[in-house]
């Protein structure tokens, strides 16, 4: 089955049902299937073909589902771009894919010109499938292990590497998050995480493939968010500018499921959940891995805090430690990438990913996200895991948000630092007695920073390369070993 097979299977079961709304328009299912075989003779025309990389620089339309439909038909690769890159970051990515061909949005017009696409044979949205554009004969269908879709990691220890997922790689992670998140034709999914992540992609094929409906907002804030949950009837939803903010909006109502990252709710947060009506899943995944997998239901993640829940059931997992003991978590599962664009030498291991995630499982199979391999702290002969002391300063009440990391430090080699964003007045001393309430000692942070923001990547992401590297011995407070 390849990616575009779902536009024609639900054009054919459901024609008349609703697939989009956005911008007050709506477009049925027996629409997309049409639109999608017509791109796909417009892509041929203009020599698009197995291998091709078609650049895609868009909000969030059908439009840009349409195109890796169509693209795939032709065992064509789109490249999903990130809208809020620099435009030298864009033209490194179409470099590295080695895009011919490009569809942008009008509304990034200015963004398209400066990054490059415009020199390429490109399409605006909305003139793409108009009449008296030249369609031409699809060539002979594609294989089911070819790369549809190439998209780029966050680019957190380096360079952006173009993750490579197939025809049958999505077609799995589609079936794995409908499993996952109990999605049924029913449900109306409103759609806020971009399409050029691999969740925003995954959860809006889950919903296409069950006859769903797909509801695209312009923007991602609760405003508009609840405005359209109550106009359409949404059931399914997260909310990227936080959950806690969006369930104290006037508006909240009970939905079927709101999801978010698994194991990162705080408590109150959860329990608003239930007291609203909400259920919830969590989800644990990664790019690479082709998009879900595990998954935690909101009675786990409260009667178990830190749980990412248990894999689901098409995936293998393997953690390179003693039972019970912290490791880096190894997945395999048939919606794994086929590799790295251009680095054949990076990627799975003998069928395995190494996601570079340190977890431990419990008896009862339930996974816990411990830290990233490379945020592991070596401060004076102990492993100090970087997540676990977050996680301690962020439930005290005059922390906003904090980020810890290690530093060069004269008496421990390596010492624990915590940037922190207040919003309450607290300081080091306050803090440093919070954490020694909670923690072993040598887990405790010896530096402290305040700041009004923690710095993120596009993806939200910690850049803690760059905090370490930014450290000032001059600025930050280091607290007295007798303390």
């Amino acid at each position: 089955m390849l990616l575009g097979d779902i536009a024609h299977r639900c054009g054919t079961l459901w024609p008349s049902r609703t697939a989009f709304v956005w911008s007050g328009r709506r477009r049925t299912y027996g629409e997309l299937a049409r639109r999608v075989e017509r791109l796909s003779s417009v892509f041929a025309a203009a020599g698009v073909r197995t291998g091709s990389r078609v650049a895609l620089l868009s909000a969030n339309t059908p439009e840009a589902i349409e195109t890796a439909f169509a693209a795939s038909r032709l065992g064509a690769c789109v490249v999903p771009l990130n809208t809020r890159l620099a435009p030298a970051e864009i033209r490194f990515q179409i470099e590295d894919s080695g895009a011919a061909y490009a569809v942008v949005h009008p509304a990034l017009e200015p963004l398209a010109r400066e990054s490059g696409l415009l020199a390429l044979t490109h399409w605006m949205i909305g003139e793409e499938t108009r009449p008296g554009v030249a369609a031409g004969a699809e060539g002979p269908r594609p294989g089911a292990d070819t790369p549809i879709i190439q998209l780029y990691t966050s680019g957190t220890t380096g360079r952006p590497k173009g993750c490579l997922l197939t025809n049958r790689g999505w077609v799995a992670a589609t079936v794995n998050a409908v499993q996952g998140l109990g999605v049924t034709g029913e449900d109306r999914l409103l759609a806020t995480l971009p399409l050029f992540h691999v969740a925003g992609y995954g959860m809006v094929l889950a919903h296409l493939a069950m006859g769903g409906t797909v509801v695209f907002p312009a923007g991602a804030g609760p405003d508009e968010a609840w405005s359209l949950i109550a106009e359409h009837g949404v059931t399914v939803a997260i909310f990227p500018t936080g959950t806690r903010r969006a369930l104290r909006h006037p508006s909240a109502r009970p939905l079927r499921l709101v999801y978010g990252m698994a194991g990162t709710e705080r408590a109150e947060t959860l329990r608003i959940l239930a007291e609203l009506g909400c259920d919830y899943r969590g989800v644990y995944g990664s790019t690479e891995a082709g998009n879900f997998v595990a998954v935690s239901t909101l009675a786990e993640e409260l009667e178990r805090p830190g749980t990412v829940g248990r894999p689901l059931p098409a995936f293998d997992i393997a953690i390179e430690a003693s039972p019970g003991e912290p490791g880096e978590l190894l997945v395999r599962g048939p919606s794994m990438m086929a590799g790295y664009a251009n680095l054949p030498g990076e990627g799975l291991r003998d069928g395995w990913l190494h996601t570079g995630d340190v977890m431990r499982r419990d008896d009862d199979g339930y996974l816990y996200f411990v830290d990233r391999a490379k945020d592991m702290i070596k401060t004076g002969g102990e492993n100090v895991y970087s997540a676990e002391v977050e996680r301690v300063l962020l439930t005290h009440p005059g922390v906003g948000d904090a980020a810890v990391f290690g530093v060069p430090d004269r008496r421990w080699g390596e010492a624990v630092k915590a940037l922190v964003v207040t919003r309450a007045p607290v300081g080091p001393e306050e803090l440093d007695a919070y954490c020694r309430d909670r923690l072993g000692a040598f887990k405790r942070p010896r530096w402290y920073e305040f700041a009004a923001a923690i710095p993120r990547n596009h993806s939200g992401k910690i850049l803690k390369r760059d905090l370490r590297e930014a450290h000032d011995p001059d600025v930050a407070v280091r607290l007295p070993e007798s303390r």
